[in-house]
């Protein structure tokens, strides 16, 4: 009798509550208090002081000269080789000065443990310092092609290596012809069985194909088929595919490298690097068998005033057990890129098998661009720091950090134009990380995933103590930060990263799928996402396209803490966490997610997580998205609000008739010690969050938080 008084007392105080949500708003205007814009800082160059070891570097020196300021060297690796001979004691610091200019590197420099250790390399103050992996294109004619004008240039294409993929301007990567020029094309069909093979698990995802079908009406007899790409996207990955072979009369395409993902009829696709399809300006094309580059100009373009800047190297620097080498104020620019020859899955196509012979590339890893190489690249180093540096028109991934890396730092740093992931940081999955303290510090990232789309403005797995706060990063297809990298449960080599005080926003526009702003994987119980503000993640909106999350905590996510972040209009829900334990997520402010607001796709026999003081608020969609049992997570003291229904709002499924409304969720156990009512934001329907002094998320135990992200570095 006693339960059953119990039940029949939380009906009612349930209908109370709904009661009071839905009739008795009192009207309250806000109280606002003064926000003062956010300060920015400006990097410090300093004043030039040429210290007793210190060398000097100018594009007019030579490296037979000694390195003083009247007898400079002239390139990087000229000063690098001699600090290695010299006998400067090795507790000395060394400033390496370059003057302005542009320094090409034409073959990768590797610094080792034999090079000289506390190193500063440096632009000399107030001068453009660049270090570039392209070279000069010019001696142009003019002509015509496809019906435009056109400018044309001898370029020797003798072999492979002098076959380049990337083309720069007035620092800008200049596009290749791409067909069709705007949209996409869908896949007509998908491989036959012999033209497909499951991967090692699940084949409804990872089938590596070597040849679909095309609608006939969508393919052009190619004059140069094996110079065209196919980009496919599906999934959370766009596989770029070398094209082998096409069948106009079947619309068959064959395929140099096997998709890394199973392609599907109505997948999303488009050609690259097509000739029949140049006709814009800033468009070219390199035909190999004519040895000839075509280029269509711009306004002001003329053929003696042109200059174009072919990618001649993909990797500018690495760095292998060397120790305490810096670099301030240098440009890093202009790189090349191939396709990736990848290891993760090997060649899954046995040699017996007929299409084996086609096969120039292996598969690479069906996620984040893991494979890419990068421009600059770091192993079982330490105290390898950059400082107001300026990474553009890289063809790969900027920067990485590999294996046993410890100590090193990128700091007030731009992005610009990334091939791949504009940082990564990679150990070996071992416990505890070996990789460790990387930090990433107010850097902007902008662009990135230019040509291996399903990259990561600053990718983590396998490291311990890092920082990556104060970043901004947008215009990327992908994910804006992806951390941990341990499906399930098992022990997590990652751990105590603090992601905080990024702003992310403009991300996945529409092409990809499965992605967040902020992404983690596997347990981490001293990672600590916090003040990131969030805003405008978008994933495909096709036939198969769904995930476009603001924080997602993938498989295994557990034990984290999530608080103080601004997430805001994002294609799916604002937060979602597969399945995961014991997270906390408090006091952020959730607010007009496209399929509602907050979403666990997996019930499991544990809490999932804790969700207290938080300010979640939608339009006419659910607070809770497909909610149906009890016991997947513990919510407390939250404050809930619709702008179309008020405080009447509703969890459950997006598409149905109605909702599941607050008693339900109530006799559900949810909605514990709650509040229906307006938070009296400044100007929610122009995204100023603002929260007035009077809220009633305040009785609830809401702590107020700026929400700019910080002070972000001013860029040079």
């Amino acid at each position: 009798m006693s339960a059953l008084i119990t039940r029949i007392t939380a009906f009612f105080s349930a209908i109370l509550v709904w009661i009071s949500a839905v009739f008795c708003q009192p009207d309250i205007i806000g109280e606002f208090p003064e926000v003062k814009p956010p300060e920015k800082t400006v990097f410090d160059e300093g004043e030039f002081e040429f210290g007793e070891y210190d060398l000097m570097v100018s594009p007019e020196g030579d490296d037979s000269n000694t390195g003083t300021p009247d007898s400079p060297l002239k390139t990087l690796y000229g000063a690098k080789e001699l600090l290695k001979k010299s006998d400067i004691p090795t507790d000395k610091t060394v400033t390496v000065w370059f003057r302005e200019g542009t320094y090409s590197i034409d073959k990768t420099i590797s610094f080792t443990a034999d090079d000289k250790s506390n190193v500063l390399y440096r632009s000399y103050p107030d001068e453009k310092v660049e270090f570039s992996g392209s070279k000069a294109i010019s001696g142009w004619s003019e002509t015509e092609i496809n019906g435009v004008k056109a400018f044309v240039a001898d370029v020797p294409v003798e072999n492979d290596s002098d076959y380049f993929r990337s083309l720069f301007k007035d620092s800008k990567r200049l596009p290749r012809s791409n067909y069709p020029k705007t949209g996409v094309l869908k896949v007509f069909g998908e491989p036959l069985t012999d033209e497909a093979i499951p991967g090692s698990h699940a084949p409804d995802f990872f089938t590596h194909g070597l040849a679909f079908y095309a609608d006939k009406n969508d393919i052009i007899d190619f004059k140069n088929p094996t110079d065209v790409d196919v980009r496919i996207m599906h999934f959370w990955r766009d596989d770029l595919l070398p094209i082998h072979s096409v069948n106009t009369e079947t619309g068959r395409i064959q395929v140099a490298k096997p998709s890394a993902m199973r392609i599907r009829v109505e997948d999303n696709y488009i050609f690259e690097n097509v000739k029949e399809a140049l006709s814009l300006p800033g468009e070219w094309y390199l035909d190999r068998t004519e040895q000839k580059l075509y280029y269509i100009p711009e306004n002001g373009d003329t053929v003696d005033n042109t200059v174009l800047y072919a990618g001649v190297t993909d990797q500018l620097i690495t760095f292998t057990n060397a120790e305490n080498i810096a670099f301030r104020g240098i440009d890093f620019i202009n790189t090349d890129w191939d396709h990736v020859n990848g290891t993760h899955t090997g060649i899954p196509f046995p040699a017996s098998h007929p299409l084996y012979s086609s096969i120039e590339y292996g598969t690479d890893h069906p996620q984040a661009a893991f494979e890419v190489p990068s421009a600059i690249y770091i192993s079982s180093s330490s105290g390898i720091n950059f400082t107001d540096c300026r990474f553009e028109n890289i063809s790969y991934s900027a920067v990485k950090f590999d294996k046993a890396s410890e100590n090193c730092n990128v700091t007030s740093s731009m992005f610009n134009e990334i091939g791949a992931n504009a940082v990564f940081i990679h150990g070996d999955f071992v416990v505890p990380a070996t990789t460790k303290n990387i930090n990433i510090t107010d850097c902007h990232i902008n662009k990135y995933g230019r040509i291996f789309n399903n990259a990561i403005g600053i990718l983590l797995t396998h490291a311990i103590d890092c920082n990556l706060t104060n970043n901004e990063i947008h215009d990327g297809w992908y994910t804006g930060i992806s951390v941990g990298w341990n499906w399930g449960y098992s022990d997590n080599s990652t751990n105590n990263i603090k992601i905080c005080d990024n702003l992310i926003y403009d991300i996945g526009n529409g092409w990809l799928s499965d992605m967040g702003a902020i992404y983690t994987l596997g347990i981490q119980p001293d990672t600590v996402i916090s003040g990131n503000v969030i805003y405008n993640v978008g994933c495909d909106e096709g036939r198969y396209g769904y995930g476009g999350w603001g924080i997602y905590l993938d498989e295994g996510s557990s034990g984290m803490t999530v608080e103080n972040n601004l997430v805001y209009d994002c294609s799916s829900q604002l937060f979602h966490q597969h399945y995961g334990k014991d997270n906390m997520i408090r006091n952020n402010i959730f607010a007009f997610g496209g399929d509602g607001q907050f979403r666990i796709t997996k019930n499991e026999d544990h809490n999932s997580l804790y969700l207290e003081n938080n300010i979640i608020v939608g339009e006419k969609n659910p607070m809770y998205w497909q909610t149906t049992d009890m016991d997947w997570f513990i919510d407390n003291a939250n404050l809930y609000w619709d702008y179309k229904s008020g405080g009447n709002v509703y969890s459950g499924k997006k598409h149905g008739i109605g909702g599941i409304g607050i008693p339900s969720m109530i006799g559900k156990g949810y909605y514990n010690n709650a509040i229906f009512a307006d938070p009296l934001f400044k100007d929610a329907a122009n995204r100023d969050f603002t929260l007035a002094t009077n809220s009633p998320a305040l009785e609830n135990g809401f702590v107020p938080f700026e929400y700019d992200a910080g002070t972000l570095t001013l860029f040079k």
